[in-house]
């Protein structure tokens, strides 16, 4: 079973620079990669699988934060550490705001994992003091309660 899906056209394209470095450090040149698609080697998709592999592992490796807003005006921040994630939720509740927080812990190499569920879910990485940030607001609305 992929840990990762497949990137698609769209973000092959956004990509193409570094899936050109990927193929030349296989020793795939141009003429070979075309030769590929034309003649619909099963190569091809052992080689899509194996770049979204190595361009998702590197992805979530430098993601440390992330922020989604899943829509019913909530605020979900995260931040992640090298086996667990801290999650700072805020959500209105009438006239006033509903915080809450709690922390999952994983093992290290599912790290990656976590942080890819999450962008698929519509999560953006976000800065360490955009988290800060909430963080700090939340303090500061749960003092004054």
């Amino acid at each position: 079973m992929r840990r990762f899906r497949r990137l698609t056209l769209e973000e092959l394209q956004n990509v193409r620079p570094e899936f050109v470095k990927y193929l030349a450090s296989e020793g795939i040149t141009a003429e070979d990669w075309e030769q590929k698609l034309l003649s619909n080697s099963s190569d091809v998709v052992t080689c899509l699988d194996e770049f979204s592999t190595k361009f998702w592992e590197g992805a979530t490796q430098a993601i440390v934060c992330l922020e989604h807003s899943p829509g019913d005006e909530s605020l979900w921040v995260f931040r992640f550490d090298e086996s667990s994630a801290r999650l700072i939720q805020c959500s209105p509740a009438g006239s006033s705001t509903q915080w809450s927080q709690g922390t999952k812990s994983y093992a290290p190499e599912a790290r990656g994992q976590e942080i890819f569920q999450l962008l698929e879910q519509g999560a953006k990485p976000c800065s360490k003091e955009r988290f800060s940030e909430i963080e700090n607001h939340m303090k500061g609305a749960t003092q004054a309660s």
